[in-house]
């Protein structure tokens, strides 16, 4: 049953007095308006306007029914009016996550350009280390480091980034490679974002027996970082999230033969494979792939 093509029949006969008037309103044949009228008192068991050889009275059912019509047929404009008013392709809400080692720089300056540009498109910005579901709390885009394990979705390299080993501006320079490999051992400090075994291989290769458990360990980020450069300790980092006070000189790197380049993390753009992108979200992907593709970004 139509419903909708009912109501609006019904709707057209009770605001324009008769069958005849409703069906040239809606060019529709008279016979047509009022077959929708029958049926919809058939499926009903009710009697929505009383029939003369002139003239229709709505009843009192009818006029219940009538106005109830016209609050569904309100609300379905309503519904489309944002496909109908010019903005088709730019009225959206977009939820995405993102890891904290990302949540600066570049990269949030590229969300902000994005909708500065499409103002109409909200982001819904979700900052976890943690791997998401993004079926189940209703992600659009994921960006994550890593190889995509998730044969549901579907990744778009963005960039690679390297791992390295810093000490803040405050510990001493220029020390011999035993006098390193102490500071190593003394101060190291683990953050969340590591893999436990790449660690383990790393210090195991210069020497440092310790246990995990005897490091200093921060699961924030952003406190991890702002604690290397407090002195507490020496930081590893990828290099998109030190950048910046490596070259304002507040951290230094650990060279050879200290050097941790255990791993290149390649950045992805993660969406739903076998679900078919709305214009926003194709916006959304086409304006990150074309960001990262640009002179604009930088690490």
């Amino acid at each position: 049953m139509d419903k909708l093509t009912y109501y609006k029949s019904y709707v057209a006969i009770v605001e324009n007095k008769s069958l005849k008037n409703a069906a040239k309103y809606l060019n529709l044949s008279p016979s047509a308006v009022s077959k929708h009228l029958s049926i919809l008192e058939q499926y009903y068991s009710v009697d929505l306007v009383i029939r003369d050889a002139k003239n229709i009275r709505v009843t009192g059912e009818g006029k219940a029914f009538y106005y109830k019509c016209k609050e569904v047929l309100v609300s379905l404009a309503q519904a489309e009016d944002i496909f109908f008013n010019g903005n088709r392709n730019t009225t959206s809400i977009l939820r995405i996550t993102l890891p904290q080692i990302l949540a600066q720089g570049s990269f949030l300056s590229m969300l902000s350009t994005f909708t500065h540009q499409y103002p109409q498109i909200k982001l819904d910005i979700i900052i976890s280390n943690s791997n998401i579901d993004l079926v189940e709390e209703d992600i659009d885009f994921a960006f994550r480091g890593g190889i995509l394990t998730d044969s549901q979705m579907r990744s778009v390299k963005l960039f690679s980034a390297s791992t390295m080993l810093c000490a803040p501006s405050g510990y001493a320079t220029g020390l011999t490679e035993s006098q390193q490999l102490q500071m190593i051992h003394d101060n190291l400090l683990i953050p969340s974002y590591v893999n436990l075994s790449t660690l383990r291989t790393y210090l195991q290769k210069i020497g440092i027996k310790k246990p995990l458990n005897q490091f200093t360990a921060i699961n924030d980020a952003f406190s991890y970082k702002n604690s290397v450069l407090c002195g507490m300790g020496i930081g590893i980092f990828l290099d998109i999230f030190i950048s910046k006070e490596l070259e304002e000189q507040q951290v230094w790197q650990f060279k050879e033969p200290f050097q941790f380049e255990y791993r290149t993390l390649d950045f992805n753009m993660i969406f739903h494979k076998n679900i078919k992108l709305a214009a926003s979200h194709e916006l959304f992907k086409c304006f990150v792939s074309n960001f990262f593709k640009s002179d604009t970004f930088k690490k």
